[in-house]
């Protein structure tokens, strides 16, 4: 059999190794294109976590003194630095329950104060009163709400242009001196139900 020229062998495997190389180069291109066309897509989680990085939870908790409840804060951080308190995780010692005192993250909380049972900041607390400033208002107005250690979500009683000052008064008033539309008063409510036994307008500044 007649074998082929040395030069026909050459041209052979020149022009296989030229087809060869354009092959791989119009697959790569084919790739490239579909690659792009293919929209890509952030997952499920991404929106959840970024949310969830907006916020962070107190790392030590406030006991109640006299109750099986403790107390998270949850904070709204900006820029890895703490930011303002929004809400409370209120978490069962005896069971691992818990719950939030807020429905949402809406407010911002400016105090706590706790309620006693009885004489002295040893005793057993009852209950809390917080200072809330609302988000998003044209005014910025605040509200008092009390919460009842084992009871349900926090109960707005007050809303004032400015609390003044929230003090436990006895074993069963609660005193509040606030400023509502241009006037300042003070209220005794009780520790009860939190219903109003008296309120008075503070005296003119002399």
């Amino acid at each position: 059999m007649r074998q082929p020229s040395l030069y026909l062998r050459q041209q052979w495997r020149t022009n296989t190794a030229g087809l060869a190389a354009v092959t791989l180069v119009g697959l790569v291109v084919v790739g490239f294109a579909l690659w792009r066309l293919v929209p890509s897509s952030p997952g499920p989680q991404a929106g959840a976590s970024q949310a969830a990085d907006d916020y962070r939870l107190s790392h030590d908790a406030i006991s109640l003194n006299g109750t099986s409840e403790k107390l998270f804060v949850l904070e709204r951080w900006k820029g890895g630095a703490g930011g303002a308190a929004v809400n409370l995780l209120i978490v069962n010692s005896d069971d691992a329950t818990s719950r939030w005192m807020f429905p949402d993250n809406g407010q911002t909380i400016l105090s706590r104060d706790e309620l006693h049972s009885g004489d002295g900041a040893f005793s057993p607390v009852s209950g809390l009163v917080l200072t809330v400033s609302a988000r998003g208002s044209d005014k910025p107005r605040e509200s008092l709400y009390f919460y009842r250690v084992g009871g349900g979500p926090a109960v707005r009683f007050l809303t004032a242009d400015t609390v003044i000052s929230a003090d436990q008064a006895g074993n069963d008033r609660y005193l509040v001196l606030a400023r509502k539309d241009g006037h300042t008063s003070a209220a005794l409510y009780s520790l009860i139900d939190f219903r109003v036994l008296a309120e008075k307008p503070t005296p003119d500044i002399p």
